[in-house]
Parts: structure tokens; C-alpha cells; sequence
């Protein structure tokens, strides 16, 4: 009777299976990183509004200058206005004013009406300290229905403004704002102190891959265990820095060795996802260098990998500053090796890269007849 030594072929791929499910329910690192910012499309969404015409019901866009202080919304164009602040009196029309968001002292002296809301859709104005904060306000026109009474304007704003209501809700308004008396002031304090806690990790361990990736070094070795000599370069590093970092250190201590469905930003399954992310960027700025330098020189080769799939490296040299630079952008899988086939492989690549084939001024590729051809191959 003999046993087994090995799992079988099918247990394999049932194991491989049930681990790449848990791995798709796991987020991505890159679900965590925040945008990055452009101000330019921020401001042209800003100052994209949608109006709705309220006598055919469709939607206008209009561009409108948008501030989130309501003070600063007398920018509002003329247009808002007429299609739904328009009130009809007997001799005459009236429209909102804008400077009903201004309250002037009796020394002069002016001030913004934060608590004064404008409705594009009704046409009305509203108290919003009110609307949050009163209880009995179904006979308060600012809140319920909001207020539109432009001819009496000034008096029925300032009225309202003086009433005992109305300062009472904003002291609530103004207490809620202050940050000592915040409910949710130590809830924002501990999650800061937790976010900047796995910042600062993060932080250390793209350090790690960047001084092995810079360096040319293998990352993972025979075991993914800390604590053990051959787990690798990466794991190695950490644990190096670990002795002279408490942080680290009690990071590791905590989360090393934990296994799946832990979190701990250490594991290899994270240090991939960095290591794709510093690729794209280098490979970025890598094409906007040779766009930038505009002529280049491009070096093809091609060799088989460990399972037997013939890769193309395709290589850049271009000429920057004063200085001459080659680099190195990939490899490309092909599956014909004929002179037609790894020119149109070359030439989907940098269409993709963004790189104009055009402004190539050198090709070499080597001795081999379908490379270096001079009727049929990737040369020709």
C-alpha cells in the first residue's frame, strides 16, 4: 500500500480556489489612497450647477460662481433669479436681492447672514439654523415653506433675525460648531491617531521596497515567517528596522505572524500591490521623459521566461539635458515569431505607452532572422 506523499492536482485547485474568493473580498490597497487632487476639475465641477426650470421641469446647466459661504452668492446669474424668485404685484415685479444676505449695522459696519439660504427650486429663502434646530416651527415662514415676501424684504428678514427663536437656535448651531463640545471630538481623535498609526507603517515598508527594488535584490525567500532567517530580504529589512524603531517593533509584535484575514500591511500580497503601483508610476515618468526629449532609439530582444513563454524587452534610449538615457519599460508576451507579428506587437505597445513611433530615429535587434531581417523581419 503506498500513501500519498503530495496533495493531488485536484485538492491543489480547490485550495487555490477557495483562497483567490477570500483574496477578491479583501480591498485593495489602492481603494485607501485619496485621489489625487486637480483643481482645475475640481473648479469647472464647482462651477457646474443644474437649475431646474420650473415651468417646463427640465433641467438647465448654467455656470454659476458657487461658494459654500451664502454670503458670497450674489455672483448668481440674472437668469436664476427671473425663472424662480419672480414674485407679481399689483404694479410692479420684484425679484430676490442679493444684498438680503447682507446685514448692516447701525454703525455702518456690514455682516454676512450665514443662516440665510437661498431655494433655486422655489424661488424662496430659508433659515437653516431654524430649520435644524426649532421644533415649533410650522408657523415660521423661514422654515416651513421659506419666505419670498420680497416687497417686505428688509423688515421681515431683520424681524425674524432679532427673535428670540431664531437666537436661540443659532447658539445651538454655534455650539455644535465648537470643536471642545463636539460629541464626536474624541471619535475624530481616535481615528486620526489610527489612521497616522497605519500611515506611519506604510511608510516604513515602501521604504523597504524601494531600497530592495533600487538595489536590484530578491524580495521573499523560502518562508514568509518572521522571526526566521530565510523568510527573505523584505521581511528581513523590517525586522532590522525593527530593532531600532518601536514602532515597528510593536507592530510586528502585534500583527506579525497572524496569517489570513488579518490586516497588517507586511504581508506579500500588499507588498505586490505596492510594488505594481511604483511600476505604473516610474513607467509614467519614464514615457513623459521620452515625450518630453521627443526623438528616441528603441533596443528589442526577445528570450523565453521560466514557463516557457516568449517575452519581448523593449528598451528606450533617449536623450535628456545633456544626458543620455536608456530604459527599460517591459516586457511584452507575443505568440507568433513572425516579422510581422513582433512589429505589430512592438508598435501596439508604445501606441498604448503613449510613445510616437514616428519620432524613432534608431532600432537594434539582434542577429536572428526574424528580428534583424531585412525583408521579413521585425527590422523591415
Amino acid at each position: 500500500m503506498s500513501f500519498r506523499k503530495h496533495e493531488s492536482g485536484a485538492s491543489k485547485r480547490r485550495a487555490l480556489k477557495i483562497r483567490n474568493e477570500y483574496e477578491a473580498k479583501i480591498p485593495k490597497l489602492s481603494n485607501f489612497f485619496r485621489p489625487i487632487e486637480n483643481p482645475a476639475f475640481e473648479q469647472k465641477m464647482k462651477n457646474t450647477v443644474s437649475e431646474i426650470d420650473t415651468n417646463t421641469d427640465k433641467k438647465i446647466l448654467t455656470e454659476l460662481e458657487i461658494n459654500n459661504d451664502p454670503a458670497l452668492w450674489p455672483s448668481m446669474s440674472e437668469t436664476v433669479r427671473e425663472k424662480s424668485s419672480l414674485r407679481d404685484y399689483k404694479n410692479q415685479k420684484r425679484y430676490f436681492s442679493c444684498n438680503f444676505f447682507i446685514r448692516t449695522l447701525v454703525n455702518g459696519e456690514k455682516h454676512e447672514r450665514l443662516w440665510l439660504m437661498y431655494s433655486e427650486s422655489t424661488g424662496n429663502v430659508f433659515c437653516f439654523v431654524c430649520m435644524l434646530f426649532n421644533s415649533n416651527s410650522s408657523m415660521n415662514p423661514f422654515v416651513k415653506n421659506g419666505f419670498s415676501n420680497w416687497k417686505k424684504g428688509d423688515e421681515r428678514i431683520s424681524g425674524h433675525e432679532n427673535s428670540s427663536v431664531h437666537q436661540v437656535c443659532t447658539m445651538k448651531w454655534l455650539h455644535r460648531l465648537n470643536n471642545k463640545t463636539n460629541i464626536n471630538k474624541q471619535l475624530t481623535k481616535q481615528l486620526e491617531v489610527e489612521e497616522n498609526y497605519w500611515i506611519d507603517i506604510l511608510k516604513r515598508v515602501v521604504e523597504a521596497i524601494r531600497f530592495l527594488s533600487t538595489r536590484g535584490l530578491a524580495f521573499r525567500g523560502s518562508h514568509e515567517v518572521i522571526g526566521v532567517t530565510d523568510n527573505g530580504n523584505y521581511l528581513g529589512i523590517l525586522e532590522l528596522i525593527a530593532k531600532f524603531d518601536p514602532v515597528l517593533k510593536a507592530h510586528i509584535e502585534n500583527y506579525g505572524n497572524k496569517g489570513r484575514g488579518s490586516v497588517s500591511y507586511i504581508s506579500k500580497t500588499i507588498c505586490e500591490e505596492l510594488i505594481g503601483i511604483m511600476s505604473l508610476k516610474v513607467f509614467d515618468h519614464i514615457v513623459d521623459e521620452i515625450i518630453k526629449s521627443k526623438y528616441f532609439g528603441i533596443v528589442v530582444d526577445s528570450t523565453p521566461d521560466l514557463a516557457h513563454i516568449d517575452q519581448l524587452s523593449i528598451i528606450i534610449r533617449y536623450c535628456l539635458n545633456g544626458m543620455v538615457h536608456e530604459r527599460f519599460l517591459g516586457f511584452v508576451s507575443f505568440h507568433s515569431h513572425t516579422g510581422e507579428a513582433l512589429a505589430t506587437t512592438v508598435l501596439e505597445f508604445l501606441k498604448r505607452s503613449g510613445i510616437d513611433i514616428a519620432n524613432c530615429r534608431a532600432k537594434t535587434y539582434d542577429n536572428a532572422a526574424k528580428m534583424s531581417g531585412r525583408y521579413h523581419g521585425l527590422q523591415a
